[in-house]
């Protein structure tokens, strides 16, 4: 019972952040004319059309299924890059002189400074803008980095231990780099840690998506739902794909004489051409677009390739 009204909680909190995430034009509708109907998206949350928050317990616990048959190429969510969390976006909202932040952070890499941020952010609890989205970040990651001594021993090879060993020692080193920024913003005690560091630096490593202007990715609310498919199980059939390239007119104009009768021809000159397999970030949208990597009927388990590891994010917990 105590079990249930948990996950009773947590679908309360999750149907709230989905609202949250469609006030902020989050959505897996394909209409063209969306703009025009946000508050009546918004009364009912960013999925639906294309997508549902589903629970698949032999395949990655929770994620997203398709809420109808879809075809490869479909566009089924689009989050504007307003909605993306990033190292800029936490970063120059910190309530200190912007030159004393930039001494601090000068010699730390984006992905620390990304690292940082989201720590400070995560101290602000309940007040922070990104709450509905903070709260079903998972509390634990198991990466080498995150190991304890005693599993580092029960690996046995001698190149899995260094390369774990490795890991944890390169951790500890980001962490004591950025002391100096943690201290200067004065993150509470517990986000001080070496485990809060840890937590952090793995919840970016994991589920941040990659972005053209920032190596440090982005944090996209509702795009991390999908659970993670390796790349390279499918494969895409060359009639399909010359079909879809004629069939849009953006992608048609990309090449030399409008011409899709020649194979090479497409993959040379499309630069959507991957967008096929998963998606990502697109200037003429400014979003972070995601298609259907191969068909799936209703009720399947949609899956994205599109993050930094072969971690399931599908274990959302509430943790605040």
């Amino acid at each position: 019972m105590e079990e249930q009204e948990k996950e009773g909680v947590i679908m309360v909190e999750l149907e709230r952040f989905l609202t949250w995430a469609a006030d902020l034009g989050i959505s897996d509708s394909t209409d063209d004319d969306f703009d025009t109907h946000t508050d009546t998206r918004s009364s009912r949350g960013c999925l639906g059309h294309s997508l549902s928050l589903s629970y698949f317990p032999q395949a990655g616990g929770r994620g997203l299924g398709a809420s109808r048959d879809l075809t490869k190429g479909d566009l089924i969510l689009r989050v504007p890059k307003s909605a993306f969390m990033t190292k800029d976006t936490l970063f120059n909202k910190l309530s200190l002189p912007l030159q004393k932040l930039n001494t601090h952070a000068s010699s730390l890499s984006s992905t620390q400074i990304f690292t940082v941020c989201l720590l400070h952010e995560m101290g602000k609890g309940k007040s922070s803008w990104w709450h509905p989205y903070l709260i079903h970040m998972p509390r634990s990651y198991d990466l080498l980095s995150t190991f304890c001594e005693f599993h580092v021993k029960a690996l046995q090879v001698d190149d899995a231990i260094w390369a774990a060993e490795k890991a944890i020692s390169k951790a500890k080193s980001e962490w004591q780099q950025a002391n100096q920024l943690m201290e200067l913003l004065q993150l509470k005690p517990q986000f001080l840690t070496f485990k809060a560091w840890l937590w952090a630096a793995a919840t970016i490593s994991s589920r941040t998506l990659h972005i053209p202007w920032d190596e440090a990715g982005c944090l996209c609310p509702v795009g991390d739902l999908f659970n993670y498919a390796a790349p390279g199980d499918e494969t895409l059939d060359s009639e399909d794909v010359d079909s879809r390239m004629c069939a849009s007119s953006f992608q048609a104009a990309s090449l030399s004489n409008g011409d899709c009768t020649h194979k090479s021809d497409v993959v040379q000159f499309d630069p959507h051409f991957q967008r096929l397999i998963d998606g990502g970030f697109e200037e003429d949208v400014a979003a972070y677009c995601f298609y259907a990597r191969q068909d799936y009927k209703k009720g399947e388990q949609v899956l994205q390739a599109l993050h930094n590891s072969t971690l399931s994010l599908g274990s959302i917990v509430v943790i605040g």
